[in-house]
């Protein structure tokens, strides 16, 4: 398709040296996805990615794994398996992709089947190229618009009615050690617990803001960072405008940016996701920010008069940020949820067991004596100390 527009899009008017990509969730991780894959330069000059959630690109061994799991789901073995593949009836297909969604965590069963790093098409996970090195050959010019918004994981609310009933120990079981392993779970959901939450928070909400956090907010910001850094332009969002559901758990979920970005509200009348609310509010929001992207993707600037003044994210300094704050009153904010940010470049990292989410470079084993989480004053003095060394 994309070949296509550059080939055609002349004939519509267009210029085929000013095309932008626009995705939102596993869209954006598509067109991360077509950057990764070769020859691609050329085809887009700026792209705007809506919440990435990009964990689910999986590492090859752990593709591997799943797919043999699938495989036997089917009752295949290995010899011959495109071949059996497509003799399978296609509702059976669908039937074994359905059972994969029960892998025991909620976060890794949310979508089993996707792209996945195999050294050839993909030759890497999202998380290890966007978070630590500089984008492949063609696109050093490339500009980014990147948000996410500021309740990713409440998306799923509607379809967890016992969500807010469940102690900590089943949270941690069931939606962190695909990320952190079994023992660091427990470790980094009490520094959330202690460092991110107001004191007594229930187990609901820390895991409620950690889920946001591992599903695109970390993930944005982090990209954001390292492609600002290696002389991109960069603009960053958070979407905190509210959806009005029933059961008042969307909030600023995942994918509400999206519906507003379109600037088609009123094909979502009496739609349950978004609920009643304010027409004329809701169109001016929905106007402020299609309007960014519409002039984002005209000129590479996604400021208009509608909106206050959209400073890139990072200029000169990484410790001065500027985000876009998309609510009731559009808004810069600085330095956006820092303490969030600096625990996962500096304790947080140290704690990370899988390449679907290394925010290092290099594995760091946790020493095994080490089984109660850190004070309070530890990681103050932790995170002290790595940022006067950073500096």
């Amino acid at each position: 398709a994309l070949k296509w527009v550059q080939n055609n899009i002349a004939e519509f008017g267009g210029d085929p040296n000013n095309v932008t990509a626009f995705g939102s969730s596993a869209g954006s991780i598509c067109i991360m996805s077509i950057i990764l894959a070769a020859n691609t330069a050329g085809l887009f000059n700026k792209i705007v990615l809506q919440s990435p959630p990009m964990f689910m690109v999986s590492p090859q061994h752990w593709a591997e794994m799943k797919g043999e799991i699938f495989a036997r789901s089917l009752g295949l073995d290995k010899s011959d398996l495109v071949e059996d593949l497509q003799a399978v009836e296609v509702e059976t297909f669908l039937d074994s992709q359905t059972f994969m969604t029960t892998w025991p965590n909620f976060l890794e069963g949310l979508a089993p089947i996707g792209p996945n790093e195999d050294k050839e098409v993909l030759p890497s996970t999202l998380v290890e190229h966007f978070f630590h090195k500089p984008l492949p050959k063609g696109y050093e010019n490339l500009e980014i618009v990147i948000g996410y918004t500021r309740d990713e994981f409440n998306f799923f609310f509607p379809f967890l009615p016992n969500f807010q009933d469940m102690d900590d120990t089943m949270f941690v079981r069931g939606y962190f050690t695909h990320i952190f392993g079994r023992k660091n779970a427990r470790r980094a959901y009490e520094i959330y617990k202690q460092e991110i939450l107001p004191p007594m928070s229930p187990p609901s909400e820390v895991t409620r803001y950690m889920c946001s956090d591992v599903m695109c907010r970390i993930a944005t910001m982090l990209t954001a960072e390292n492609l600002a850094t290696n002389g991109h332009k960069v603009y960053l969002y958070e979407w905190d405008y509210e959806s009005n559901d029933v059961q008042n758990v969307i909030k600023a979920a995942h994918m509400v940016d999206s519906v507003f970005s379109w600037d088609n509200l009123i094909y979502w009348t009496d739609n349950p996701f978004l609920g009643p609310g304010d027409d004329y509010e809701r169109d001016r929001i929905a106007k402020q920010i299609s309007g960014a992207i519409i002039n984002f993707a005209k000129t590479g600037s996604p400021n208009h008069d509608g909106i206050p003044e959209w400073p890139l994210y990072i200029t000169n300094d990484v410790r001065d940020r500027h985000a876009m704050i998309f609510d009731r009153e559009v808004r810069v904010e600085h330095n956006i949820y820092d303490e969030g940010l600096q625990l996962w470049k500096t304790v947080l990292k140290d704690y990370v067991k899988t390449p679907m989410f290394s925010v290092k470079t290099k594995t760091v084993d946790i020493k095994k004596e080490n089984l109660t989480p850190p004070s309070s004053e530890d990681l103050s003095q932790n995170k002290k100390r790595k940022l006067d060394q950073d500096e």
